[in-house]
């Protein structure tokens, strides 16, 4: 039965476990065993918070001990995960944390409402009673605020307790609780140093096209990986950090699609250790067409 927006419907334990009973979706197995009065929220908005990644979804229904709901995208991380379920009830937003009990093929998952203290389990009892009457939702939403001392903020927040302890039964909690941090991401990683180039570059990932590079002066070769390439130069990454002088002339070995190149070169620019720009100098014009070429039908497949 589907009822009008902002109306929802109170499912006692005993009707919730007759309609399981009828093989309803998420709980088959027997899995969604609250005792509490469940409230149907008509799939509602929400989100499901896991590891700082939030996923929309829709609440089917709550109760004072947990919730069901069903993720937008899919929810792979499965049961006993430390989520947090961020919802609306009566213009107030509930933003609480909890466990996950049970997950099913159709994206429903079972969550199990993890409670700081038992004035937190308070606040919420009081609000789950706002969807059974109306009048009393100001009356609640002004004692929720009050207790919080944020009677400007419509945001109650009921953080998890670390470490991760039973529900609190404990009514003195005089202390403010502290705001749970997410930690913080970690900082991008640097930047690759790019070709500069006149013409189309070719980016490869690191062992795509190994290369060895000739000194001819040195009489030495040095193994690495081509990482850019165009038509006058490239850039190869050394398997071993190694400094090599500038203008140096060199003969760069090296595969693309399975096509060999040895192309002669002068070392123009050292970025960092083990990154050497190299550009290529008396290159046949066939050698370029063909590298030409190559790089072209490599750049679309990429794009592909």
């Amino acid at each position: 039965m589907r009822l009008p927006p902002g109306r929802y419907l109170l499912v006692t334990a005993g009707s919730a476990s007759s309609e399981r009973g009828s093989g309803s979706a998420g709980s088959g197995s027997g899995r969604d065993r609250r005792v509490d009065d469940r409230f149907d929220l008509e799939h509602a908005p929400g989100t499901l918070i896991h590891k700082g990644t939030g996923i929309p979804c829709e609440m089917m229904d709550i109760s004072l001990s947990g919730c069901r709901l069903r993720s937008l995208r899919p929810f792979t991380a499965g049961s006993l995960e430390s989520v947090r379920v961020v919802l609306t009830i009566q213009g107030m937003v509930l933003s609480i944390w909890g466990i996950t009990q049970w997950t099913t093929w159709d994206d429903t998952v079972g969550v199990r409402f993890i409670y700081p203290t038992a004035r937190a389990r308070n606040q919420v009892a009081g609000l789950l009673t706002c969807l059974l009457d109306k009048n009393a939702a100001e009356v609640v939403k002004r004692a929720v605020a009050e207790a919080q001392r944020r009677e400007d903020s419509p945001i109650l927040a009921l953080e998890y307790p670390l470490p991760v302890e039973s529900e609190l039964e404990d009514e003195a909690v005089e202390e403010e609780e502290e705001e749970f941090q997410e930690p913080p991401a970690p900082p991008p990683p640097p930047k690759r140093v790019e070709l500069r180039s006149e013409y189309k570059v070719l980016s490869l990932e690191e062992g795509d096209s190994p290369a060895m590079l000739h000194l001819v002066a040195d009489e030495a070769v040095l193994q690495g990986n081509v990482m850019d390439v165009s038509q006058d130069g490239c850039l190869i990454r050394l398997t071993r950090v190694s400094q090599v002088r500038l203008n140096a002339q060199v003969e760069v070995d090296f595969h693309l699609r399975g096509l060999p190149f040895r192309l002669p070169g002068m070392t123009r620019e050292m970025h960092g250790d083990g990154l050497v720009e190299i550009r290529f100098t008396e290159m046949s014009r066939r050698k370029r067409d063909d590298l030409a070429q190559v790089i072209g039908e490599l750049n679309l497949s990429k794009k592909n």
